[in-house]
Formats: C-alpha cells, sequence, structure tokens
C-alpha cells in the first residue's frame, strides 16, 4: 500500500503494548516519501546492478536515541530522542528496503543524519567492503566516488604502514618458498575483507582508479596481499610481468618467480604457468623432469591443457618417462573430455591405439575416428 501522510498524522499501531498515538514531524515527510517509493524499486534496482556484494546498510536498533545517562549525577536517565521518531515498526520496516544510495539520499534531510551513510558502514566488515564497491563502480544508488571507495578498503586492509614501495624488496619471500615453509602465508590470511581490499586497492593503483596512477604502489599492495596469503595475488603480479601490463617491463625471470609462489601454495593456473617456464626455459633452468612433476600435479586439479601436455611428454618419452602411446592416450582423453581440442587431434591421430584403450573414445566425444573417415 502507499502511505499519504499530512504534515501532521496520527498513527496507531498494533504492538505488544497498547495502540499508541505517534504525531509525524514535517522531516518525515521526506522520509517516507522516500521509503514508499523505495518499497517499489529497491529490490529491482539491486538484482539489475551487477556486483559482488548483496548486503544493504543497516544500522543499530536506536540509533536516534540518546543513550541512557549512567552517570549518578545526571539529572535525568530517560532516554532522549536526539529528533522526533518514527514508531519503531515503521522504522525497522524502512530500514529494511533502503539501499546505499538511499542512505545517501537521507543525509541532507536532517543534520543528525549527516553521516548516516558512514554511520552504517562501521556496522561491520560485510558493509563498508559493500560500500566501498558500490562507491567505486557507481552502483546501488551512489555515484561513483572512486576516493571515498579508496578510504574505506584502506581502513578494511589494516595494512597500510606495511606496505613498502621499494622494488628492491619486492618479490616472493624466496627463502620461505623455497623452504617449504608454506603454511605461514596460507595461515595468514585472518580477514578476508583484508585481503580481499588489499587486491581492490592494487587495482587502484595500477589503473589510476580513485587515485594517481602508480605501479610501484599497485604492486607493492599485490605482494602484501600474497602475504595476507593471497596466492591469486601472486598470480595476477606474475601476469603484469610476464605481459608487461600496466606499463611494467617484462621480466620473465620476477614472472617465473611468482607463478612458483603461487603454485605452491595450490594455484592451478600457475602450476601450469610454472610447468611450462620449466618446459620452455623461459626465466629458469630448461628441466622436463620437473616440468612433468607441475603439469601432472596442475591436470590431476582438473586443468585442461595440463593434461594434454602430460600426454605429450608420455608420447615424445620427455620429462624421464618411457615413451608409451598408451598412457598418452589416457591423459589426452582426459583432456578431451574437459573440451581440449587439441587432444581431440592427437586421439584421432592415435586413433588404432585409442580405439584399443578406450574403446568408443569417438562416439563419447561426438568426433569421427580416423578409421570411420570417408
Amino acid at each position: 500500500y502507499t502511505l499519504a501522510v499530512p504534515t501532521t498524522v496520527s498513527i496507531s499501531y498494533i504492538a505488544r503494548t497498547p495502540i499508541v498515538p505517534f504525531t509525524c514531524p514535517p522531516v518525515y515527510i521526506q522520509y517516507l516519501h522516500l521509503y514508499t517509493s523505495t518499497m517499489q524499486s529497491s529490490d529491482n534496482k539491486n538484482n539489475n546492478k551487477q556486483s559482488t556484494v548483496s548486503v544493504r546498510p543497516s544500522l543499530p536498533p536506536l540509533y536516534f536515541h540518546q543513550s541512557k545517562c549512567e552517570s549518578s549525577t545526571a539529572s535525568a536517565s530517560a532516554s532522549v530522542s536526539t529528533f522526533p521518531l518514527l514508531c519503531s515498526e515503521l522504522e525497522t520496516n524502512i530500514y529494511s528496503y533502503l539501499n546505499w544510495g538511499d542512505y545517501a539520499r537521507l543525509a541532507p534531510v536532517h543534520s543528525r543524519l549527516e553521516q548516516i551513510v558512514n554511520d552504517a558502514a562501521q556496522q561491520s566488515n560485510d558493509a563498508k567492503w559493500s560500500l566501498a564497491l558500490h562507491l567505486l563502480n557507481g552502483t546501488d544508488g551512489l555515484e561513483m566516488n572512486p576516493a571515498l571507495a579508496m578510504k574505506y578498503l584502506e581502513e578494511l586492509s589494516n595494512a597500510q604502514d606495511k606496505v613498502t614501495t621499494a622494488m628492491d624488496d619486492f618479490s616472493p619471500d624466496y627463502n620461505d618458498i623455497d623452504n617449504g615453509n608454506d603454511d605461514e602465508f596460507a595461515s595468514n590470511n585472518q580477514c578476508e575483507y583484508s585481503t580481499a581490499a588489499m587486491r581492490q586497492l592494487a587495482l587502484c593503483y595500477l589503473e589510476g582508479k580513485g587515485v594517481e596512477h602508480n605501479t610501484n604502489m599497485g604492486l607493492a599492495w599485490l605482494q602484501q596481499a600474497y602475504k595476507n596469503g593471497d596466492i591469486d595475488a601472486a598470480y595476477e603480479t606474475a601476469t603484469i610481468f610476464e605481459h608487461g601490463k600496466y606499463d611494467v617491463n617484462v621480466d620473465i625471470y620476477i614472472a617465473a618467480r611468482w607463478f612458483l609462489g603461487a603454485a605452491k601454495l595450490g594455484h592451478v593456473e600457475s602450476m601450469a604457468e610454472y610447468a611450462m617456464c620449466l618446459e620452455l626455459g623461459c626465466g629458469v633452468d630448461q628441466c622436463d623432469t620437473q616440468a612433468l612433476d607441475w603439469y601432472t600435479k596442475a591436470a590431476n586439479k582438473g586443468h585442461v591443457t595440463a593434461n594434454f601436455s602430460v600426454g605429450e611428454m608420455f608420447e615424445s618419452a620427455r620429462g624421464g618417462v618411457p615413451q608409451s602411446d598408451t598412457e598418452a592416450v589416457l591423459w589426452y582423453y582426459k583432456a578431451a573430455m574437459l573440451g581440449d581440442e587439441d587432444s581431440k587431434l592427437a586421439l584421432q591421430r592415435l586413433n588404432d591405439i585409442a580405439r584399443i584403450v578406450v574403446p568408443g573414445w569417438a562416439a563419447a566425444l561426438n568426433v569421427q575416428s580416423a578409421g570411420n573417415a570417408q
């Protein structure tokens, strides 16, 4: 239904207590009008936005009340309203329909509401992260404000004093990684939002979004995220140096070390990338044996092209394994079942072995085997 509220109106509501009259002050005319329009549109607005969060803002139940005076010298200990209030049931309903944009539009309605957006953000890390992303993207009814988003991201990261832009210090912790002390990195992720904020800050600096473009600072935030347990940050760092993104000079040696750092912590794509570095001798000494080991690890975790690469190793007798078309076919078949087209071609080429090792492989993959070709 729609509320039509005059300047002064008596509202009665049913609760556990007797019916209570309530007088609506003029300031709430805007408040209630916003509520009635928001009820019909808020959910649709959120569903149409591409966002990774869906946390609505919220406030403490007694946000508009002053705390009871606890001092023994106080003249009164009764709860005092900062300004006239809606009944609590209506207040609760209003809040449940408001998004961040609605809170921002409420801010100028009354001096008490000037900090309502920030106060809502401080309720939880969920809320602060949600607000930061909406400010970055201009979603949920908010205008884009990357600079303000950066403020909340820095609060979430809780690591401003730990970040260094000295490129001499920029690398994975080689000693800890090479000695197998991987648990230090895995257990360091004490707060998911802290790590996520570090990566988002890195992206802001790298892209110059909300702050002046600063490659070194962006890389430093990625390194801090990695130290906090974010293996995706290590992979992203490796690809930056591999492809020379964000005006960074291509450095395959640094890229290989970061791929290794992420691979040792279980990043599947990094396992395959580091295996390729070893196979081709890019950034590291060429070694088919170690390449096969990393390809196999990635393949066993479902990496498609890694399965194909293991098959190639068996077919060509590399990596310290004997030549085996049978083993090659099995690995090609796994990759083909995952959608790898090169593996399907390999199976067609080795059809004489494949039809014995994997009967009906062509039908299973819906391809024409060499023996059935016209």
